[in-house]
């Protein structure tokens, strides 16, 4: 089975007064690193792509412009482009004038860096007027809908040349809506991929945001790479699996 290894960027900085709020979620030592400013516990990525670099992994980084400053991260993420990474865009939708909202963020990632291929719309907001758009905009691949509302595991075709990547596994989900403590997320992550093998998919799409690397929940994404690592998956990127299919 192949696995496609993704993250969307929703932040990249807090306060402290943020962070002592949700203490609960982080290690003692974090949060000392946090108090007297040794490391910002928010912005990860190069955590991130230490750990993927260690098994020989790429993945996907969703990043949006809109949602904080980019040029606060440009440096890194051109850097990572250059290594194997793919970058594409985090689309924040809102509904008045969406379509122009869409050009505006589009045309200054790709202003900055390089073009959208793919998008993965923030909170997962996602029907087919956005497909549409997205279609008409030039991009191949959406990454928006959960396989429980796909109903498919597997990557497909929404249309001629436009491929919908279905997401397995999101940590917001795990923890944010189930509840799940460590424990029983990992388990539950593990019925989740065994289940997909089981009903035989050839692809299987997993998404931790990189702000939670350091939390309780999102520091089982070292341990996923490690049960990736030793199952002998394929670990794959968004636009190799869009490009790999719409050229088949």
């Amino acid at each position: 089975m192949k696995v496609i290894l993704t993250h969307d960027i929703d932040s990249i900085s807090k306060p402290f007064k943020h962070i002592w709020a949700r203490r609960r979620r982080f290690s003692i030592k974090d949060l000392f690193l946090a108090a007297f400013r040794l490391k910002n516990i928010y912005n990860n990525i190069e955590d991130v792509i230490a750990i993927e670099d260690k098994y020989g992994f790429r993945s996907t980084f969703f990043v949006p412009t809109t949602l904080f400053n980019l040029f606060d991260i440009i440096d890194i993420l051109k850097r990572i482009i250059k290594e194997g990474w793919e970058v594409q865009l985090h689309y924040v939708y809102e509904s008045i004038q969406p379509e122009g909202l869409f050009r505006m963020q589009k045309n200054f990632f790709e202003k900055n860096l390089g073009k959208v291929l793919g998008v993965r719309t923030h909170m997962l907001i996602i029907n087919e007027a956005l497909i549409k758009l997205f279609k008409n905009e030039g991009l191949i691949y959406d990454s928006s809908y959960r396989i429980e509302t796909a109903r498919r595991y597997d990557p497909f075709f929404i249309d001629e040349n436009f491929v919908e990547i279905p997401i397995g596994i999101m940590d917001a989900d795990l923890f944010g809506r189930l509840k799940l403590n460590e424990k029983d997320a990992w388990k539950y992550i593990l019925w989740k991929i065994r289940k997909a093998e089981e009903e035989n998919a050839e692809y299987f799409t997993i998404l931790f945001h990189q702000e939670s690397y350091r939390m309780k929940g999102g520091r089982l994404y070292k341990d996923l790479l490690k049960f990736i690592a030793e199952r002998g998956y394929e670990s794959m990127r968004c636009i190799d699996t869009a490009t790999f299919l719409i050229r088949r």
